[in-house]
């Protein structure tokens, strides 16, 4: 189409669907003759597509067992919503087992932490065990090193006056 005949496209293409013609497009279709080849192009798709649509909307209806499958995926689907109390009942089962499972773990816990009386003094007693030998080892400057000023420090405590002691 030439930029003409741009302005014929919406009537040209209403004129092959309704089959009526203005006066104004009958006139430009005896002039112009890419306009009147167009015309004659849709009609003739428009009558291809009118003996293909009975063909294609003879197979839409739903098959024979359309019914009993819809039938029976809405009975699935109830018999689905009748089976929380099977998902409750597993979930209240499962709680049950860990809370059996805390208790029994926490009671092994106590029970292996207590040891008897007379096997915590023994423990006390090897822990304040000193070996012979460590008297041995003592010096008399020990007292002397153990009382030694850290750096910073003075050997004599001697009270220094402030500001504002003054």
């Amino acid at each position: 189409m030439k930029n003409a005949c741009e302005s014929w496209k919406d009537q040209l293409l209403e004129a092959a669907l309704t089959g009526s013609l203005t006066a104004g497009l009958e006139e430009h279709l005896r002039t112009c003759t890419i306009c009147s080849e167009e015309l004659d192009n849709v009609r003739a798709r428009k009558a291809r597509l009118d003996t293909l649509l009975p063909l294609v909307a003879q197979g839409s209806e739903p098959s024979a067992n359309f019914r009993a499958r819809v039938l029976a995926a809405a009975e699935a689907a109830r018999e689905g919503e009748r089976a929380p109390w099977r998902v409750w009942t597993l979930a209240g089962a499962t709680a049950v087992v860990v809370v059996v499972l805390m208790i029994a773990v926490t009671l092994q816990r106590r029970t292996a932490r207590m040891i008897p009386g007379d096997e915590l003094a023994a423990a006390q007693k090897l822990a304040e065990w000193r070996a012979p030998s460590d008297g041995l080892l003592v010096t008399p400057g020990q007292e002397i090193l153990r009382t030694m000023p850290r750096l910073g420090e003075s050997y004599l405590n001697v009270p220094v006056k402030t500001d504002e002691e003054e």
